[in-house]
């Protein structure tokens, strides 16, 4: 008999436990349903001020194998034919010296299947501002190598170099801010 109440009290005991952690963690969801508009007003402010991770790439070489790599992570994994263009396209024309490093930091920058327009467009300033129009047309032709090195490029890719040229090679908006920041 006394085996059987500590048995029960034990018993008991565990239910209690699994109950109050249930109610502790519906209690911090909640919190956290609750505050999303200012977790992101936060996220937005930090962002406004430091820019984001992507907008603080200073060197077009890296911006290009940053490029490079998501072209053909939007669609697919990187195959060893398009990876293997890149490395060759960061040795001639890029001339990078330190290849392998600046392709695993450029790596880090990528995401699988993350659209490319989201990767691009916070590096198209820069692009636009130092390269030049000949420069900007032979980085679209390199684009289009590495989304052709291991088929023919796909919809989303051929959609995404379009869109890439174009926000490249057109005029530059009339109410843009410049990227150095001239605020007034």
């Amino acid at each position: 008999m006394p085996v059987l109440i500590i048995a029960i009290t034990v018993l008991a005991g565990i239910l209690f436990w699994i109950l109050r952690v249930h109610g502790t963690v519906k209690q911090i969801q909640e919190v956290d349903r609750d505050t999303k508009g200012l977790q992101r007003r936060a996220k937005s402010a930090i962002h406004g001020l430091i820019g984001t991770p992507l907008e603080r790439v200073n060197d077009v070489r890296l911006a290009a194998v940053i490029l490079m790599i998501q072209i053909v992570r939007t669609g697919s994994p990187v195959t060893a034919s398009e990876k293997t263009r890149i490395l060759e396209l960061m040795e001639n024309p890029l001339r990078i010296d330190t290849i392998s490093a600046t392709f695993e930091r450029a790596w880090r920058y990528t995401e699988a299947r993350r659209p490319f327009s989201l990767v691009a467009d916070p590096l198209v300033p820069l692009l636009r501002e130092r390269l030049t129009e000949d420069e900007r047309r032979h980085f679209i032709e390199m684009l289009t190598q590495v989304a052709s090195a291991h088929s023919a490029p796909s919809e989303l890719q051929r959609e995404a170099l379009v869109r890439l040229k174009r926000r490249l090679t057109g005029a530059a908006p009339a109410l843009a801010a410049h990227r150095a920041g001239n605020f007034g």
